[in-house]
């Protein structure tokens, strides 16, 4: 048998395995400096937007915010302003991560404690009445939202810093509830104007606002005496809150009724006259209105006095159990403590524990909670804006506003003269 070789087939040199021949590719190298160019370029570029970062949080982490902030402050593009300004405060930092500040007020945040919705309206209340911004800020940097509302009221100071002094000095005593100061603010009945919104429930009457010697109430009716005085009158509405708090306060065994209520233009000025002749002009001011400056004339306002178990009229209101109840419920039937004690620099006269005024059960209890003197109320939510391009507070849905029904006025006291 023989045996077969296999031959290997033999392939030439530079030739396919296939026949095809193979073409060599040139591989083509970038050069170490074009390649070193490129990565500086993507070095500067990564740099052009880490860095400035980096500088900004250092400033920003350099002003007191915390990693959680500034990443806040950058989703809200607030970087340029508050590193420009060099704004820091708790308070506004608390704002800028809760997702609750209000742009337009970045500057009262930096000086004031907190801020909300009042004082934004404040701050533009005060503008409104010809203070500075630099002022405003200055006022909110130094005193509390209790000290600055009295500012409404007063005249308008042109130099504010006293103000600052006196309500400083004061600042271990007063409160809500107290509110003193060494100087006066306010000349009386120097700068008055006509009530804005004569005949409805809000309408104020004080030592600004005066009414017309015309003006009486709408809807003038008697009252029963069963709730007041015989011959006592008021406007309807308050008329019926006065049955609705004398049945109230029955209700807790106790008798309350109106000693004072409507009293005309003429019969103002006649006991006004009456208590200058007695104890000159300076003192009756303090207890007593001018005729046209009384809430009286509204026909919204009474003075109450109280009955013991005989029946017989209650010396002192104000020691009474019935003016405890009363100074405590009255809001409920729509009434409210016009002259409280220790805001006499704000209301401009002395307290009188007996005397009420009709708002309208909404409007009373807004003003009760607010723990104002109506005047500061009054002048803060619902006063015409000297320009309506300074109520930007009030242009949010969430401010605070009461306008409400129609109003009424009061007479006289037994114990002492009233307003």
């Amino acid at each position: 048998m023989t045996q077969q070789v296999k031959r290997k087939k033999v392939v030439k040199k530079g030739s396919h395995p296939t026949g095809t021949r193979k073409v060599k590719r040139k591989v083509r190298r970038i050069r170490k400096p074009v390649l070193y160019g490129l990565i500086a370029i993507v070095v500067l570029v990564v740099a052009l937007f880490t860095v400035p970062k980096t500088i900004e949080d250092g400033k920003l982490k350099d002003l007191g915010y915390d990693k959680a902030t500034i990443s806040e402050i950058r989703k809200q593009k607030l970087t340029n302003l508050i590193i420009k300004n060099k704004y820091y405060s708790e308070n506004l930092a608390a704002s800028i991560v809760d997702k609750t500040l209000n742009k337009d007020y970045i500057e009262l945040y930096v000086v004031s404690d907190s801020c909300d919705q009042r004082e934004f309206v404040l701050y533009d209340r005060l503008i409104d009445k010809g203070y500075t911004e630099e002022q405003a800020l200055n006022l909110f940097d130094n005193l509390t939202f209790f000290e600055l509302t009295p500012l409404l009221v007063f005249d308008f100071q042109t130099d504010v810093q006293p103000y600052i002094d006196d309500a400083v000095a004061h600042s271990a005593t007063n409160s809500f509830s107290k509110f003193e100061l060494s100087n006066s603010y306010k000349v009386p009945y120097e700068t008055t104007k006509p009530v804005v919104n004569q005949g409805s429930y809000d309408m104020l009457v004080n030592k600004t606002y005066y009414l017309d010697g015309s003006f009486a109430p709408p809807q003038l009716q008697d009252l029963s005496i069963q709730y007041a005085s015989t011959g006592l009158q008021l406007d309807a509405p308050a008329a019926e809150g006065l049955k609705a708090l004398c049945e109230g306060a029955r209700e807790m065994g106790l008798r309350i009724f109106a000693s004072s209520s409507y009293r005309s233009y003429d019969n103002q000025q006649a006991l006004y006259d009456r208590y200058v002749k007695r104890d000159g002009q300076e003192d009756a001011d303090t207890y007593s209105a001018r005729a046209g400056f009384s809430e009286h004339q509204t026909g919204l306002t009474v003075d109450l006095s109280a009955l013991d178990e005989d029946g017989k009229a209650v010396a002192t209101f104000g020691e009474s159990d019935e003016f405890l109840w009363t100074s405590q419920n009255c809001q409920k039937f729509g009434w409210i403590l016009r002259f409280p004690e220790g805001k006499e620099s704000i209301t401009g006269y002395q307290y009188e524990p007996w005397h009420y005024r009709y708002l309208g059960v909404d409007l009373a209890q807004k003003v009760v909670d607010s723990k104002l003197t109506y005047d500061e109320y009054y002048e803060l939510y619902m006063a015409p804006w000297n320009n309506e391009e300074n109520n930007n507070a009030l242009k949010n849905p969430s401010a605070l506003s009461s306008k409400t029904e129609e109003p009424t006025e009061s007479a006289e006291p037994t114990e002492t003269p009233a307003a």
